[in-house]
């Protein structure tokens, strides 16, 4: 389904752990949609295993990404990273709205090749007009995607199929989290390196500091050279891979809080917990029994 101008049936794909699911699409690599619906329907919390773009041509969009608030209007992109719990909400003008959503699927996408499915974007940062980021390049994509899904021609397969994937090497290029700062950054194979390294050994107990020795870095120069590279510091980065996979385990699995810290690099459960209250807003218990039940909710203590 391309054009969207009745509501859909969330209910039926998000399920109790708030995974959305369509299944796969035998003819693109994404599910594309433009939604013209009045009165704009809401996408509840959820997540899946590709990453996602919404676009707003006319209206605003207020989107909730991992607890957080985000708002875009005209000409402007929210992008969210494979796996973010987010929800979805149209504030639409009173002539309508007219917004893309682009959201890749995961699955299809990590037989091409298995990174793409666990690429960090920048998530949660307007860009395009009138933004810090203006995007150019991403939002003339958007524009096209638009246009294509609009088209009557018998090519418009065709061409969405290569926008998505144009789309898709466009973000892989320029908007993950390794590579937001590649237009300044002098080290950014290092940094990729480096950060490869953090995605595979985070659930240990590593440390910045040895992984700057890893590298042949002091532990103050290391941090500097990070954060003008990738945008965050390294323990920034670091704890929300570990946080990110620490929600996985919260809403797929029947870990204890203790056995959720041990796993994911946490030295300790309270680690965790001071960790996810600052980024989540509530306790990982908490968390637990708000986005599976109070009755699902289990090895809390």
């Amino acid at each position: 389904m391309f054009h969207v101008d009745q509501d859909l049936d969330y209910d039926s794909v998000i399920d109790d752990d708030h995974h959305e699911s369509w299944g796969c699409s035998p003819i693109c690599p994404a599910i594309v949609r433009v939604h013209t619906e009045m009165p704009a329907q809401d996408v509840p919390l959820h997540w899946h295993l590709g990453s996602e773009l919404i676009y707003s041509r006319h209206g605003r969009v207020h989107i909730f990404i991992d607890g957080e608030e985000t708002t875009i209007d005209d000409g402007q992109i929210c992008l969210m990273s494979p796996k973010s719990l987010h929800s979805i909400h149209p504030d639409p003008y009173k002539d309508g709205q007219c917004c893309l959503s682009i959201t890749f699927d995961g699955e299809y996408l990590s037989r091409l090749n298995a990174g793409l499915s666990n690429r960090h974007l920048v998530q949660g940062v307007p860009l395009g007009r009138g933004c810090e980021h203006t995007a150019d390049e991403l939002v003339d994509l958007c524009e096209r995607m638009i246009d294509c899904v609009f088209s009557e021609s018998d090519m418009q397969l065709i061409c969405m199929n290569a926008l998505l994937y144009t789309i898709l090497n466009h973000l892989d290029k320029e908007w993950t989290l390794d590579n937001a700062s590649q237009q300044t950054a002098t080290a950014l194979g290092e940094i990729q390196n480096i950060t490869d390294y953090m995605s595979t050994h985070f659930a240990s107990d590593i440390t910045i500091a040895q992984i700057a020795q890893r590298f042949g870095y002091s532990r103050e120069y290391f941090s500097r050279l990070f954060k003008r590279c990738s945008g965050v510091t390294p323990d920034q980065y670091l704890t929300e891979i570990r946080l990110q996979s620490s929600v996985d385990d919260l809403l797929n699995g029947d870990f204890t809080i203790a056995q959720i810290a041990e796993r994911n690099g946490f030295s300790h459960p309270r680690s965790l917990a001071r960790a996810f209250a600052a980024r989540f807003g509530m306790t990982p218990a908490a968390f637990r029994r708000h986005y599976r039940g109070s009755g699902n909710a289990v090895g809390e203590h």
